[in-house]
């Protein structure tokens, strides 16, 4: 399952699952709650019911093992309410006037069937709710899974597409290629406009195809021990080579960095391009390494939109495919990198934060 997958599915999951878990656990409250106050009021019951036995001369008799008491208090109460019941620390009490004395009569009653009561309901209820969540946990794996099937199948038939694709793609690719080469061997042709365009249109083919392979293989990556300095060297002299015109300062040392060496040369390949193509004639290329953080820096036209260059598709350039900055970010998270640009007075600076 790749890592888009994984997210839906979880996504659909929890989603699912916490919903349900949310109203089971509401209807266990309110239930537990309705039950309590069922029970105080059968217990009110059950005293009003033993007054009425005492008050017939039928008062159960009072020993150290009965649930119910009773005496007589000598008291007056100027807010009497003949509904007055409450618990009082272990038991339950309730005043009644006396008929044929002054003062009242105070009922209690043991609280400890009651505690009892309340207390096998509370377990109960949890048993049936956790097992009722174990179920709906299954319920919920169940349809995430299912509902990511015909997606699985998309996605899917969409990789062998793309693989098709990149595969026929080469042939093309090499074909035009070799005969730009050809081509610019021609005196006449060197230096013609429509061949410098065929080229570049041949060399964003060719990258896009090298993006799209990296793409496809983003959730086979493994993170291992890289030194970033021997690849930053390999690709400054490539890149040396190519743009003479350009000065590359490098403020770096050897490090080594949890990372996928393959993805993270591509990530390195499109920034240091992206910082090169955009560059001023004759502008200075910054590369330097501090506190874990790479930064690649150029003296180019910078970016007006810095919170979108992450996008699929955006670009600012219209020659541009808007699909290498992507792929950068899906690899740093991929490898749990930090990436970030900002856009300077003078050019853009790239951040690669290696501290997570």
């Amino acid at each position: 399952m790749s890592r888009d997958e994984k997210r839906a599915f979880w996504k659909f999951f929890l989603t699912y699952f916490v919903s349900v878990a949310l109203l089971i656990l509401a209807s266990g409250y309110f239930y537990f709650a309705q039950m309590k106050q069922q029970y105080l009021e059968l217990e009110h019951f059950s005293m009003i019911k033993y007054i009425k036995q005492i008050r017939m001369g039928r008062g159960a008799p009072v020993d150290e093992n009965s649930a119910y008491n009773y005496k007589h208090m000598k008291i007056s109460m100027s807010d009497f309410s003949i509904d007055n019941f409450r618990r009082h620390g272990d038991v339950f009490e309730k005043y009644i006037p006396a008929r044929r004395a002054q003062g009242y009569l105070y009922i209690t009653k043991d609280t400890f069937a009651y505690d009892t009561k309340i207390q096998t309901l509370f377990y109960k209820l949890v048993a049936g709710q956790f097992l009722l969540l174990c179920l709906f946990a299954l319920l919920s794996f169940l349809l995430a899974r299912n509902a990511l099937f015909p997606l699985r199948k998309n996605i899917e038939s969409l990789d062998r597409f793309a693989k098709d694709l990149i595969h026929d793609l080469n042939t093309p690719v090499t074909s035009i290629g070799l005969n730009l080469k050809v081509l610019s061997k021609e005196p006449n042709l060197k230096e013609h406009r429509a061949l410098k365009r065929l080229q570049k249109s041949a060399d964003d083919i060719s990258d896009l195809q090298t993006n799209l392979r990296f793409l496809l293989k983003e959730k086979s990556y493994e993170l291992k021990t890289v030194n970033v300095k021997q690849l930053m060297d390999t690709l400054v002299l490539n890149y040396s080579l190519i743009y003479p015109r350009l000065h590359f300062k490098l403020d770096y040392v050897a490090v080594n960095v949890q990372a996928n060496e393959l993805a993270l040369k591509q990530v390195l390949d499109n920034l240091l391009s992206n910082a090169c193509r955009y560059s001023n004639d004759e502008g200075t290329i910054i590369l330097s390494y501090k506190n874990k953080t790479l930064e690649i820096r150029d003296e180019g036209i910078g970016i007006k939109h810095p919170e979108r260059v992450f996008e699929r598709n955006y670009t600012e350039n219209s020659s541009g495919s808007g699909i290498g900055l992507d792929i950068v970010k899906r690899l740093c998270d991929m490898m749990r990198i930090k990436v970030e640009l900002i856009s300077l007075e003078k050019g853009t600076s790239v951040l690669l934060n290696f501290k997570t």
